[in-house]
């Protein structure tokens, strides 16, 4: 029996289908971050001018203007005031974080002293409190890192932009790009559209719901640390409130992140007394976040119990690393919903005769050898 293409393309479709579009993606590895900026940027404006329209009926591109205007001279406003400080800040708490774990693992000691049942955990507590396990590094390599932070930051700042700029062209010519796709519906590659149009449209609005709702937590804990922070007069402030927003969108796990630079410099600033003060406001804007803006931010589709959350990180970072970490509970989420909760499609039923009646009536599409 001879080997066709046509028959082998016919027959195993999908899976080709969805392999080249996976294997578009895995090309595109090395620029996935500009990628994914570009859409969530698009994903949160048009929404916004959305709303914006339905308030105030102007055109949409004049929306689009005037939101990223808006937005881009806020955003380069911040910049100005944030980037010196925040080189100096993470220089100088990167030169006293030796020192300051060196302090708590006294501190640790003495307190195994005078507790000797709670020794052997506090023995592991201060070994975990290190260099080594917090950054990856020694402290000969300690001060490269503050170095190489500030070297980065022009290169993430013009990333950004350029990501702003991409989102800004797509928005402003949505509707135009939007008739250009559902056009493929009529083109010669109408059975790729009809296959992945549906699945890629639900996949993209999943993740561009969890990041927008996110986003929103994220600033909003950000605002309240950094309130907090400024009554206990614990610094520095801008360094601190960069690593609770970053941290904060990665669920469940950020809140560890965020939470233990906070608590060092507390300790090294007013000992024990005052990380207890620093430890007792980051649990009240967590419970903010919990019981307030989680429910009412977060529909309750998305709503995945904590420990599955920290089995997807750990699942996902040792997979795929840092991707896997920022995009396993939206991709989990979307597989739970989209393929596993997804309805069985209804069996074609099969022709019955009625009584006395010869056999059913070959279909159309029925060969003639099978007549």
């Amino acid at each position: 029996m001879s080997f066709s293409i046509q028959d082998f393309v016919r027959v195993n479709r999908r899976f080709l289908i969805w392999s080249c579009f996976f294997g578009l993606l895995y090309l595109a590895r090395k620029v996935f971050g500009l990628i994914f900026l570009t859409f969530i940027l698009c994903f949160i404006f048009n929404n916004l001018i959305l709303h914006l329209r339905q308030r105030v009926g102007m055109s949409r591109r004049l929306w689009a203007l005037i939101v990223y205007v808006w937005f881009v001279l806020f955003v380069a406003w911040l910049l100005f005031l944030m980037i010196p400080r925040l080189g100096v800040e993470a220089k100088v708490f990167l030169r006293h974080l030796p020192q300051t774990l060196d302090g708590i693992g006294r501190y640790l000691d003495q307190l195994g002293q005078q507790q000797p049942n709670l020794k052997p955990l506090l023995e592991g507590v201060r070994d975990g409190l290190t260099l080594q396990n917090l950054l990856g590094i020694n402290r000969d390599a300690l001060m490269d890192l503050a170095v190489l932070f500030v070297n980065q930051i022009g290169h993430y700042v013009s990333y950004f932009f350029l990501g702003t700029l991409f989102s800004f062209l797509i928005v402003f010519d949505f509707p135009h790009l939007r008739e250009r796709l559902l056009a493929l519906r009529e083109s010669r590659l109408h059975e790729v559209y009809e296959e992945m149009a549906d699945a890629v449209v639900d996949f993209a609005n999943v993740v561009g719901f969890v990041f927008q709702a996110q986003i929103f937590i994220a600033l909003s804990n950000t605002l309240l640390t950094a309130l907090g922070m400024w009554l206990l007069a614990l610094g520095p402030i801008a360094l601190l409130a960069v690593i609770v927003f970053v941290a904060g969108l990665i669920p469940v796990l950020g809140t560890f992140v965020s939470s233990l630079p906070i608590l060092i410099i507390a300790f090294n600033s007013g000992g024990a007394g005052l990380a207890a003060e620093a430890g007792v406001m980051i649990v009240f804007v967590h419970a903010v976040e919990t019981y307030i803006l989680n429910p009412n931010i977060v529909s309750a589709m998305l709503k995945i119990h904590p420990l599955v959350t920290l089995v997807i990180l750990y699942f996902g970072h040792t997979l795929f690393g840092f991707w896997g970490v920022f995009l396993g509970v939206p991709v989990s989420v979307f597989i739970y919903h989209r393929i596993l909760l997804a309805p069985t499609p209804p069996s074609a039923p099969v022709p019955t005769a009625a009584p006395g009646a010869g056999p059913p009536a070959p279909s159309a599409g029925s060969s003639a050898a099978e007549r």
